[in-house]
């Protein structure tokens, strides 16, 4: 393995100790007698209050005070994710997911007496029976007023709009037609990735390899602080936010000031990374699988309606598109065994009233339903859709990446490596009409190592053929009709070393064969690891050039299964993993790729240390935009790969830049953020020299001089 040395693969295949078992005879000592005697709810807290100090406070802090490694777990963000959900919930996903790096060493007993403590810290003071794996009351219903205030004396959060403004004031609002969406003015950016085809590409060229080294600094906007993703919007000179915590904002693109704010809650801090504009709307998706529209004049509400059942752990993490009048968007949180699975929903934009659905598991009476096995349906999970999918008016298809089944590995979820598990780690193909399945094309049947083909779906036409792109976890380049769905070739971007074959004819890859095999608790390598290859950040199609353009990752893991058990409420991801260096990276955790679309073939490459957290993001000024962990927002040479400017912002780089124009001035914008998983805990822990401060989220607007 080409790796730097082998002491530093020893530290960084065992850097997530913190966040592991401490197995020394204090922490095995500590609470050794994990059953509790009395069946009292405050002595199973008192035994999870040790257990959590040594298994658990590393990652989250020893007042549950949450860091760069694991989240808040306490007071009001804790509360308004976890307030509606019940114990039974909460145990079940402690143990599912940690900690990350095995559990051999914790019982049962061991978890719901962490999970006991967990609800103590946050003020659950009515009960007095001790937790077992069935227990369903509502947490917020035994969390007293005086608790709550004792434990954490915040303010309640804001509802509704908190700054009054009119858009009018600044420009006169004209709503959006579905033709302008479809072919949108080259001086906006007005959905995620700015077009139905996901391209990423702005048609301004006033920015270019010959100008672009003079770039500066327009002005900033300090956003709210918490995990933060964003896509901005622009539309006629306004750029519209989502913040952490869905809180959006109206700014005016050209100054920088705010012109109205909402906060449609929870304000937990959690990301939501896109929302859509449609007539004279503003649709937002909030983290608890809500859908709401706000005027978009005046940020007050105009409608709302529940998209998924958030107290059974349905949530969003990404917004929607809207097409032909309907807001289309996914679901996250689709692990558990419960009776409900993941599904894409359209809404009519006017009134939110739902128009249909597609269910992302098959049924075991329906299509497909046959590739679970033997498992009942309430048994399969996963197949989340949370990243946007995209659109074609023409076929009237709208195309959207699913994940992997859950849990992660095929042992763990009682099935095998035949077990395909549709529709999950899918791209599949949905008529917008009626919400029906055209195509579907399965990237990675039964997949195993927690590597998703969720991300986005780019539409490209050479020619008179059309084509859909996408690129996940391992590292390949998909390339399909999209009329048909036939698969058309592949290129891995990244090394891997999961498959030992990816046929070229049909795209059917065979996993090597100890992956296939994997047990419970048994330690298996694999390239590349859960953050990429390529994760969340879009790439972008450069047409001029024929470029599809990527941000990579260059990371490999260690995974090994947990048991789950077949009962309803469980579920889980199931996993414990450890990270290293990829081998003949020389330690460069980031890369961007371009590949020509007809070949398939790499054109250029740029490799470095800090790994990338933004989309990339094209321009007709033959510029790529793209940002990274050590804080450098930079353009690359589309067609070189050169890096011809580059500045450092406050925080790390993350989010999606895009571009727009005002009075006939380009401007290049981008978040610096903090937060995340994968792609931002296993750079944390392999490059621990890359320092940054942990908070910073903000806004940054750069132009060009004026003559």
């Amino acid at each position: 393995m080409n790796i730097r040395t082998t002491s530093l693969a020893i530290a960084i295949a065992s850097a997530l100790i913190g966040c592991t078992p401490d197995n020394s005879e204090q922490a095995m000592n500590g609470a050794s007698d994990s059953s509790v005697a009395a069946n009292a709810f405050a002595e199973q807290a008192a035994v999870g209050a040790e257990k959590f100090a040594a298994n658990c406070a590393a990652c989250h802090g020893i007042n549950l005070e949450g860091s760069t490694l694991g989240p808040l777990l306490s007071g009001r963000p804790f509360m308004q994710r976890w307030g509606q959900r019940n114990p039974s919930l909460l145990f079940n996903n402690i143990k599912a997911n940690m900690p990350p790096g095995g559990n051999e060493g914790l019982s049962d007993d061991d978890y719901l007496a962490i999970a006991a403590h967990i609800l103590s810290v946050n003020g659950v003071d009515t009960v007095t029976t001790a937790l077992d794996p069935s227990t369903d009351f509502t947490i917020a219903d035994n969390a007293s007023a005086i608790a709550s205030l004792r434990n954490r004396n915040e303010p309640p959060a804001p509802e509704g709009v908190t700054v009054a403004g009119n858009v009018d004031d600044f420009v006169p609002f004209t709503p959006v037609t579905d033709a302008m969406l479809e072919s949108p003015d080259p001086a906006d950016w007005p959905m995620i990735r700015r077009s139905y085809d996901a391209h990423s590409y702005s048609p301004l060229d006033q920015i270019d390899t010959s100008n672009v080294a003079n770039l500066r600094l327009e002005w900033v906007w300090n956003m709210h602080e918490g995990d933060s993703e964003p896509s901005p919007l622009v539309y006629k000179g306004i750029i519209y936010l989502i913040n952490p915590g869905n809180v959006i904002q109206a700014i005016d693109g050209k100054t920088g000031e705010l012109i109205w704010e909402n906060w449609a809650g929870p304000a937990n801090r959690q990301d939501m990374r896109n929302i859509a504009i449609y007539n004279d709307k503003i649709i937002q998706a909030t983290t608890d699988a809500r859908l709401v529209a706000l005027d978009a004049r005046t940020g007050k509400q105009v409608w709302e309606t529940m998209v998924a059942d958030n107290s059974q752990g349905f949530e969003n993490s990404s917004g929607p598109i809207v097409a032909d009048g309907k807001v289309i968007l996914g679901l996250a949180g689709c692990a558990r065994y419960i009776k409900d699975d993941c599904y894409i929903s359209a809404h009519d934009a006017n009134t939110g009233e739902l128009v249909w659905r597609f269910n992302t598991i098959a049924k075991a009476n329906e299509p497909g339903g046959d590739t679970w096995g033997e498992l009942d349906d309430i048994f399969r999970a996963g197949g989340e859709t949370w990243i946007t999918g995209s659109y074609d008016p023409e076929l009237k298809l709208t195309y959207w990446g699913t994940a992997q089944q859950k849990p992660w590995v095929p042992v763990s979820r009682h099935l095998t490596i035949q077990d395909e598990g549709l529709f999950t780690n899918s791209t599949v193909a949905v008529n917008t009409d009626d919400g029906t399945l055209n195509w579907h094309f399965q990237h990675v049947p039964a997949e195993a190592l927690d590597l998703d083909e969720v991300f986005e779906r780019v539409l490209v036409n050479r020619g008179d053929e059309k084509l859909v792109f996408s690129l996940g976890k391992y590292g390949i380049l998909w390339k399909s009709d999209r009329v048909s769905g036939e698969f058309k070739g592949y290129k891995e971007t990244v090394f891997q070393n999961a498959f030992t074959d990816i046929d070229p004819v049909t795209g059917r890859v065979t996993y090597r064969e100890d992956i296939q095999n994997a047990k419970l608790n048994e330690w298996t390598s694999a390239c590349p690891s859960s953050a990429g290859g390529k994760d969340w950040h879009s790439m972008t199609y450069h047409e001029p050039s024929g470029l599809m353009i990527a941000p990579l990752s260059q990371t490999c893991l260690e995974n090994a299964a947990r048991e789950v058990a077949l009962v309803q409420g469980g579920g889980g991801l199931a996993a414990s993993r450890k990270f290293f260096e990829m081998p003949g990276t020389d330690g460069n955790l980031g890369k961007i790729g371009a590949y020509n679309v007809d070949t398939m073939e790499e054109v250029w490459s740029y490799q470095q240390r800090a790994s990338f957290h933004t989309g990339t993001m094209s321009t007709a000024g033959d510029l790529v935009f793209v940002g990274d962990l050590d804080r450098r927002f930079k353009a690359l040479d589309v067609n070189t790969g050169e890096v011809v400017w580059e500045t450092r912002l406050g925080t790390s780089v993350q989010g999606h830049p895009v571009s727009f124009a005002i009075d006939g001035k380009q401007y290049i914008a981008v978040t610096s953020a903090v937060g995340g998983t994968s792609p931002r805990t296993v750079p944390d822990v392999i490059a621990t020299e890359i320092t940054y401060p942990r908070w910073g989220n903000a806004l940054y607007v750069f132009s060009l001089p004026e003559d």
